[in-house]
């Protein structure tokens, strides 16, 4: 089988390998890998991938390198699993491969959890699986891999932001404004009468594409932020990026009340965002993790109500921001390797999805 890796150490350079398919243990599955969505996020977690173990859930060939979690569909294709048929479809977190093991526990008949040993120690978010329809609908695991898991982060920052009463802010900075994820918290805010103002900070190439979809009260680029008036402000930090963290405290000071980082989607430097420094100052800040945030709203709502809140925030969130979005479906591993620099010095185009058919 195909599978594409990354040096963890080195994230400009990756490869795509062959190896031989896993033995399969008795109890679990194999999964063909139907679809994945790349995107900015899947950057974030590479650069995060030591700090928050991104890295420990699909092993790599060899020391050094790594494979890059991706959300995907998948068709189950042999199975020494009595609860599970070949045949049946599942989505959720699978390696940038062509074919991936689970070891099921806990299934349903809406869903089940890999209980492989190496992943108990993660985030259990990551470790559920969903099933799908038996017929694949190429049309909506598209939108569904793409847009599902960012909006699920943009409605725990949007639920997150409204619990705190918006750290008694004029206004919410949100950095990598065209990014998917900040564009479903941009929808969040928009909806809500009671949010306040909010700007989105972007590359200066990305301007006219963030002001087009009329999710921001006011667009500037990276450079232009000291045209920011002196308002109370919280930074909800996509980009990762040290020089614009260190910009707006010389522009804000004190006014920067708050931070959270959230994403690293300009690779280079990321991890210093993303450990806090780069401001050159001490300030209030958090590094915000969502399947943290998502276990403690569920313990507090309870599943069902969870369910209820995020699924409509998402269903409409991926409404209001999928009529921008143009999918690219490229066939094959290979075409992925071929386009991803382009993630790595984040020149894909916003209003791109890409959508790999392995």
């Amino acid at each position: 089988m195909k599978q594409f890796e990354v040096r963890m150490d080195d994230l400009s350079r990756s490869r795509l390998i062959e190896r031989a398919l896993p033995a399969l243990e008795d109890g679990a599955i194999r999964l063909a890998v139907e679809r994945f969505a790349f995107t900015a996020n899947n950057m974030t977690y590479a650069v995060a991938g030591d700090m928050l173990g991104y890295w420990q859930f699909f092993p790599a060939s060899e020391d050094g390198w790594g494979q890059i979690p991706v959300w995907a569909t998948a068709k189950v294709v042999e199975s020494a699993c009595d609860d599970v048929a070949v045949g049946e479809r599942f989505y959720g977190y699978f390696p940038p491969a062509e074919i991936a093991n689970l070891v099921p526990g806990k299934v349903s008949e809406r869903s089940l959890v890999d209980t492989a040993p190496h992943r108990q120690a993660l985030p259990q978010l990551y470790n559920h699986y969903r099933r799908l329809p038996a017929e694949p609908d190429a049309a909506r695991d598209n939108v569904q891999i793409l847009l599902a898991p960012l909006h699920m982060t943009s409605f725990c920052l949007w639920d997150v932001l409204k619990e705190r009463d918006w750290h008694s802010a004029d206004r919410i900075l949100i950095s990598s404004a065209s990014s998917k994820t900040s564009l479903g918290l941009a929808y969040g805010l928009h909806q809500d009468d009671a949010a306040p103002k909010t700007v989105g900070l972007t590359s200066p190439g990305n301007v006219d594409f963030v002001q087009g979809t009329g999710l921001y009260d006011e667009v500037l680029a990276y450079d232009d932020v000291d045209k920011l008036d002196e308002a109370k402000s919280v930074l909800v930090d996509m980009a990762g990026m040290p020089l614009l963290v260190a910009a707006l405290f010389a522009r804000l000071g004190d006014r920067l009340v708050y931070r959270y980082n959230v994403g690293a989607t300009h690779a280079p430097g990321a991890d210093t965002a993303l450990s806090g420094g780069g401001s050159g100052q001490s300030d209030a800040k958090e590094m915000f993790f969502a399947p943290r945030y998502i276990l403690e709203r569920v313990k507090l709502w309870g599943p069902a109500e969870y369910d209820r809140r995020s699924g409509d925030f998402v269903a409409k969130a991926a409404k209001a921001t999928a009529g921008w979005m143009t999918i690219e479906e490229r066939a094959g591993l290979p075409t992925l390797q071929d386009v991803y620099a382009r993630f790595h010095d984040g020149s894909w185009p916003p209003d791109q999805g890409l959508v790999i058919v392995p």
